[in-house]
């Protein structure tokens, strides 16, 4: 009877690490459901026909980055009616969950209203109303200053599927 209780223990203890192991592995943004849980953003990369890689959101829609922005020290010049139609990415409560990004390259801002923006080489990063579904880039190249932004931050100036916004 006395050999029962260790060998019990030791099952118990030994169950309670692999499942914190489990959660560590999901706090490292690569594994786990492209939603996350609540307060959780993601960052991903798709392919667009006739462009390649580009990053997106947790639904797919195209993330874009603003050439009147700064990527040294990160500031967004994005306010106003221009956030109406440039939605910030905000940062959640947690770190993104990233999939095809390194985590190095990934940070936050913070804009004149106080919140916290997602950066991607200090770039600040936004989503264009205009885009409706996954894989639209109707925003790509509005009045020469909005481009998708590649997995490294960079801007994209390839043309894509881009629509009515400034092309």
């Amino acid at each position: 009877m006395n050999r029962i209780r260790p060998v019990v223990a030791s099952a118990v203890a030994l169950a309670a690490v692999a499942s914190l192991s489990a959660c560590g592995d999901m706090a490292g943004g690569a594994q786990g459901p492209a939603h996350g849980e609540p307060g959780h953003k993601m960052l991903q990369v798709a392919t667009v026909n006739g462009v390649g890689a580009v990053v997106t959101d947790a639904d797919g829609k195209t993330l874009y980055r603003f050439d009147k922005d700064l990527s040294q020290p990160p500031t967004s010049n994005c306010d106003g009616g221009c956030a109406t139609s440039w939605p910030p990415m905000l940062a959640g409560v947690a770190t993104p969950m990233l999939k095809g990004i390194q985590d190095t390259q990934v940070g936050t801002t913070t804009r004149k209203d106080g919140s916290k923006q997602i950066t991607l080489n200090g770039w600040p990063l936004y989503e264009y109303a205009g885009d409706k579904a996954a894989g639209d880039m109707n925003g790509q190249g509005a009045n020469g200053t909005w481009f998708a932004v590649a997995p490294d931050g960079s801007k994209i100036t390839a043309k894509g599927n881009a629509g009515g916004a400034g092309s």
